[in-house]
């Protein structure tokens, strides 16, 4: 499955329960996916935009 692919279907998931990814959100997880940024990276900055 393409990435592009797997955050839709994501999204949709979300949707249906009334979630939203903010395009921060989509970007930081399309990253990841791609892997341009590292599972622990991924993890760090996940805490930072919780926390803030």
């Amino acid at each position: 499955m393409s990435v592009e692919k797997a955050i839709k279907s994501a999204k949709a998931s979300l949707a249906v329960d009334g979630l939203y990814l903010t395009p921060t959100e989509e970007s930081l997880i399309k990253e990841h996916l791609e892997g341009k940024i590292s599972e622990e990276e991924f993890l760090r900055r996940v805490l930072d935009l919780v926390e803030d």
